[in-house]
C-alpha cells in the first residue's frame, strides 16, 4: 500500500445508499417500503462480506449471497452486473465504513490526542480479522480484475491521503501553524501507521497498551516537527 504503482484508479465516489445500516429481512409479502428499498444495497453488500468470511473467495457466489440475505438472486443482478462489480462495490462499502468509524474517534479532543487515538484505531483495525479480510479483498480485486490500469490497493491509499490532507489542513488552521507541503505530510503520517501495523502483524498480536504508547510518541514527534 505504501509502494505506489505507476497507474491507479480512484475508488468509486461515496454513494449514500451504501452507507445505510443493514435492515432486517422484510417480514411481509408484497412491495418493500421505501425505507427497506433504500437499505437493500447495504444489506446485500453486508451479506456478501459475511459470505466471503465464511466461505472464502473461491466459493463466493451470488447464490450464497441471496440465501444469506434472504432475497432472490435476480435482486442482486438488478444492482450488480457481475462478481467484479459486486466486489468493487463491497470494497467501497467497507472502506467508507472504516473511514467513518476512524473519524468518529477523538472527534472533539485536542489535536495530538485525537490523532493519537485515531492511530491506535487504524492499527487495531488493520490487525483485526476484518482488517486481514480487507487486505485479502484488495489483493483479490487486483489479481482477478486488475488490468494494468486499475489498482485497488493504491486507490484505497489515495482515498486515505485525501481525507488525511483535509484533517491536517483543518488542524493547521485551528492550531495556527503552517504545513508547507500537506500532501507530503499526509504521506508521512499514513505510511508511518502502515509500517508500524505491518511490523506488529509480523511479530506479535495487537497490544493496546503498547500501541497507545507508540501512538502517543509518534503523534507528539510528528506534530512537533511541523510546528518547528
Amino acid at each position: 500500500m505504501a509502494n505506489n504503482p505507476a497507474k491507479s484508479t480512484k475508488l468509486p465516489s461515496t454513494d449514500q445508499e451504501y452507507l445505510t445500516p443493514a435492515a432486517e429481512p422484510c417480514s411481509r409479502r408484497g412491495r418493500p417500503s421505501l425505507e427497506e428499498a433504500q437499505r437493500l444495497p447495504s444489506r446485500i453488500l453486508q451479506a456478501g462480506w459475511e459470505v466471503l468470511a465464511e466461505h472464502g473467495f473461491e466459493n463466493f457466489t451470488f447464490d450464497r449471497i441471496a440465501r444469506h440475505a434472504r432475497i432472490g438472486k435476480v435482486t442482486i443482478y438488478n444492482r450488480f452486473a457481475g462478481k467484479a462489480e459486486f466486489l468493487e462495490a463491497l470494497l467501497k462499502f467497507k472502506v467508507t465504513e472504516r473511514r467513518m468509524s476512524i473519524l468518529a474517534v477523538g472527534a472533539h479532543l485536542p489535536l495530538i490526542e485525537s490523532f493519537c487515538q485515531r492511530a491506535v484505531a487504524v492499527i487495531e483495525i488493520m490487525l483485526s480479522p476484518e482488517g486481514v479480510m480487507m487486505e485479502r479483498l484488495l489483493d483479490w480485486c487486483d489479481q482477478e480484475f486488475g488490468d494494468g490500469v486499475k489498482n485497488y490497493r493504491y486507490a484505497m491509499y489515495e482515498d486515505a491521503l485525501i481525507h488525511i490532507e483535509a484533517q491536517l489542513k483543518e488542524a493547521a488552521s485551528q492550531q495556527g501553524f503552517v504545513v508547507r507541503d500537506v500532501p507530503l505530510a499526509a504521506r508521512f503520517w499514513i505510511e508511518g501507521l502502515l509500517g508500524h501495523a505491518r511490523f506488529l502483524g509480523s511479530v506479535c498480536k495487537f497490544d493496546r497498551e503498547e500501541t497507545e504508547c507508540w501512538a502517543r510518541h509518534y503523534s507528539e514527534f510528528y506534530f512537533a516537527a511541523w510546528r518547528a
